[in-house]
């Protein structure tokens, strides 16, 4: 019994380990000449070097709509919602939205484990993550999924802010 306690936790262990080492990958880009972000990140990889400065810069002076984020709000909480954003670290707009939009869904209380995070390369390749399911064309991408299911993206750009973007994804299938 022991020795399948520890047979378990030591696989536990590999697997949790193996999850961390491909979290927040850099890849040299030649083109670029640096490091660049590929594959699933979280806030701590965002958040480091230059990428990381403009980030938190962005994401403090960001003012949301607080009667827009309080419906938002009101939706996502009836709701099994999930949301991917697919970024670039050497992109001028992710820089700008990725901070933007990550304010948005902290002040609507979205959970952390329901937000995955893929950076992309210059191809909007991720290295070791399969990107075709997701057809991204421009970053940053920003898909909502209910029930798994996706029901709407804001690409690059919103079209007027991204609280209201949201919402009528959100509202569309409500």
């Amino acid at each position: 019994m022991k020795t399948r306690i520890l047979i378990i936790i030591s696989v536990l262990f590999f697997v949790g380990s193996a999850y961390a080492q491909e979290m927040n990958k850099k890849y040299h880009d030649p083109e670029l000449d640096r490091e660049v972000l590929v594959g699933y990140c979280d806030l701590n990889g965002i958040e480091q070097g230059e990428f990381g400065e403009i980030f938190k810069s962005n994401y403090k002076i960001y003012e949301t709509e607080p009667l827009i984020i309080k419906q938002i709000q009101s939706i996502l909480n009836k709701g099994d919602y999930e949301i991917t954003s697919v970024f670039a670290d050497w992109c001028s707009d992710s820089e700008y939205q990725l901070p933007n939009f990550y304010k948005v869904l902290d002040e609507v209380g979205f959970a952390n484990g329901k937000r995955k995070l893929i950076a992309v390369d210059r191809s909007k390749n991720a290295q070791v993550i399969d990107l075709s399911e997701y057809d991204i064309q421009l970053v940053p991408t920003f898909i909502i999924y209910l029930k798994g299911e996706e029901i709407g993206r804001i690409i690059e750009t919103p079209n007027d802010t991204l609280e209201k973007d949201l919402l009528a994804i959100l509202k569309a299938k409500e």
